[in-house]
């Protein structure tokens, strides 16, 4: 019996020894919908108090400045290989913003409708997450991964200020 399966036996062993309300056990779509609603309420929270604190935009900054360090790193850990995939994989994965990218001329364009943690965020106080937590960790990993300068990439809109988040991304070869 390898780890994972002892693992499994003991996880299903205490399941069942502390059954909630009847026989329903919560399968992985809904585990993992709900840590993702989980992270992205802790986010806003941390947001917000870090807005309270008056010290949100130096907590931005110093994220900045270690995300375009780690990005290479967490682009290897997720099997990001390109501007498309930054998108895609972090959607899947945070289920946060419903990003929708699309190729056009000279780049990209992605856009988002929705997003939990602008949702979120704005109900517990209206700190903006978007730099901080989405938007500079989004483009420290597509400059890591297509060496795009950051210059190359800008925002448009946002959702705590606007009807979407619409970002722009310059490939072109000059």
């Amino acid at each position: 019996m390898g780890v994972n399966d002892l693992f499994c036996a003991l996880s299903n062993e205490r399941f069942n020894k502390y059954k909630i309300k009847g026989d329903i056990k919560m399968d992985i779509e809904k585990r993992f919908t709900l840590l993702q609603n989980t992270y992205a309420a802790s986010i806003a929270e941390t947001v917000n108090t870090y807005d309270k604190l008056k010290v949100l935009d130096t907590i931005v900054e110093k994220r900045k400045e270690r995300q375009a360090q780690t990005a290479p790193f967490l682009n290897q850990q997720l099997g990001i290989e390109t501007i498309e995939d930054v998108f895609c994989k972090l959607s899947e994965i945070y289920g946060c913003a419903n990003w929708v990218i699309e190729k056009i001329n000279d780049g990209y364009i992605a856009t988002a409708v929705s997003c939990k943690l602008c949702v979120l965020s704005k109900k517990m106080g209206g700190a903006n997450p978007c730099n901080g937590w989405c938007l500079d960790p989004m483009f420290a990993m597509i400059t890591a991964t297509d060496k795009i300068d950051a210059g190359s990439v800008t925002v448009e809109s946002t959702l705590m200020t606007g009807d979407c988040c619409k970002v722009f991304i310059n490939n072109r070869i000059e």
